[in-house]
């Protein structure tokens, strides 16, 4: 929690940085639509505004872990956009008081619409209730007419519910849409025209274990709705990190991993005690990019570095400074988009060295994007605990490959349930593991080693019908003979692979 003194620091900065005018501006008066999302060890909240892990009614903290525990980890997150239109910047941002509102943008017209729309609300949906409930909507509610991805299990081209159903990729699914396309009458010194930008996020959570029983998962369509090509354009998420107290956090980065994470800079935490957890973001998929989804990632804090206006914070939405200076890494005297990407296990690097409240940002650059082109962004956020503040980064970095290792390829139905052959093989240290799903379900995918001893589960959770492909660490197994096998309520198959080191 923010102490006082931190509050009415923070409450001022932003009261100088959005201005009194904004704080009144009609889109900010709406009433907005927000559900949680709790499925796992995280709860935590999702706003059709852009605006994640936000407590709106008590203007609070929302991101909760461990669950029903009354600690919090996150103060606010939110989507960043930025880009050029014919040379003009235009930023949009989730920040305190975001930028975005429910809705859509009709392209045709060039305007925004929906806002009033009760429609245009949070979804959310469960694989176990078709009719729904008090918190989730049935299967019929979901809205295909907004762009809201379902499986099309007859492939006509129509939802027919509860046939076709909703895509389900976790045990909590939620869907909304809002665009930046109201600000167009409500600019001023510090805010840019809108790009004109529609969204659809799709995010969920599965109720699993280890890693991903930690993990919130975010799929962003950024659409171009702008009748003139967007170039420059970026996309981040940006979060305020506080890791119970706020007046003792520090943040880094990990380009190796597509990571920037904000940590306890002290090892007994006024709120979690001992061993404070710490908290990671990941960019998991960006539109043309392959192995290093990431371009930039930075931490600032309230009085250094943080941007104050549209033209700063474009500049950080570009792996720059807010001053439009390159970031120097201090230890190898070199540009970088990536500062404080030291070690903090091994104090090796360039490490925060003070600590204090810390806001953190990942990013991608997309170039230009054509009208109505979409740009795919992908992202996870997810926390873990240690024995340690230090090896709580150590275990957060640890489970990146977890939360990122599967991968939906195709939502072709297969014809039947498959277990492929791993490839490469023999491997070392990684491979991949290819399955179909048929139908709906739950589904199982462990390894084995030689003696029948499970060694890891890589899939535990209900799955859409699709192919999919999960990538196996053997990192810490020694070499020799393994076995997968895939398990669902009418299928089993087991295939051998070789870890040779």
């Amino acid at each position: 929690m923010k102490n006082l003194l931190i509050s009415i620091f923070i409450a001022s900065a932003i009261f100088i940085f959005i201005g009194l005018s904004e704080i009144n501006s009609k889109e900010n008066s709406l009433s907005f639509s927000i559900k949680k999302i709790d499925a796992n060890n995280v709860n935590t909240t999702i706003i059709n505004n852009g605006s994640l892990d936000r407590n709106i009614s008590n203007t609070s903290a929302g991101f909760e872990w461990l669950k029903g525990s009354g600690k919090y980890a996150v103060y606010s997150s939110g989507l960043w956009l930025s880009c050029k239109v014919n040379d003009s910047i235009r930023v949009s941002t989730a920040f305190y008081n975001t930028q975005f509102t429910p809705g859509y943008f009709d392209y045709l017209t060039q305007t925004p619409m929906g806002k009033d729309d009760p429609l245009r609300k949070v979804y959310k949906v469960s694989p176990l209730l078709p009719n729904g409930d008090a918190e989730f909507d049935p299967w019929s509610a979901w809205p295909v007419n907004q762009g809201a991805e379902w499986i099309d299990i007859n492939h006509n081209g129509v939802y027919e519910p509860p046939s076709d159903y909703p895509l389900m990729k976790g045990s909590q699914n939620l869907f909304c849409t809002f665009t930046d396309g109201y600000r167009d009458t409500a600019i001023n010194s510090r805010k840019t025209l809108p790009l004109r930008a529609e969204i659809h996020l799709y995010a969920y959570a599965k109720e699993t274990n280890s890693c991903n029983a930690n993990a919130i998962y975010y799929e962003w369509k950024i659409i171009n709705k702008n009748i003139t090509q967007w170039t420059d354009m970026s996309s981040a998420i940006w979060s305020d990190v506080d890791i119970g107290s706020s007046i003792n956090d520090k943040g880094g980065t990990d380009s190796s991993l597509n990571m920037v994470y904000g940590y306890n800079g002290t090892n007994t935490d006024p709120i979690y005690g001992t061993a404070p957890p710490a908290v990671g973001y990941i960019i998991k998929e960006a539109s043309r990019h392959n192995s290093n989804k990431a371009d930039f990632a930075a931490r600032w804090s309230c009085g250094f570095d943080c941007p104050l206006d549209s033209l700063q914070e474009y500049r950080v939405l570009h792996g720059l400074r807010n001053t439009g200076n390159p970031w120097i890494n201090p230890i190898t005297n070199k540009n970088t988009m990536f500062p404080y990407s030291g070690d903090p296990v091994n104090s090796s690097g360039w490490l925060d060295s003070t600590q204090g409240d810390r806001y953190v940002i990942i990013g991608s650059l997309f170039g230009t994007v054509a009208s109505l082109d979409t740009i795919n962004f992908k992202t996870i956020t997810f926390i873990n605990r240690g024995t340690t503040n230090l090896l709580s980064v150590e275990k957060i970095k640890d489970c990146v490959n977890e939360v990122v290792s599967i991968n939906q390829i195709s939502q072709n139905i297969p014809d039947g349930y498959r277990l492929s052959q791993n490839y490469p093989n023999p491997f070392n240290p990684t491979t991949n593991l290819e399955f179909g799903i048929s139908e709906l379900g739950f589904v199982s995918l462990k390894v084995y080693d030689i003696l029948g001893n499970e060694v890891m589960t890589l899939v535990n959770e209900n799955m859409n019908a699709g192919s999919y492909e999960v990538k196996f660490d053997g990192s810490n197994l020694t070499s020799g003979v393994y076995f997968y096998k895939l398990n669902t309520a009418s299928f089993s198959q087991t295939k051998r692979m070789l870890l040779l080191k």
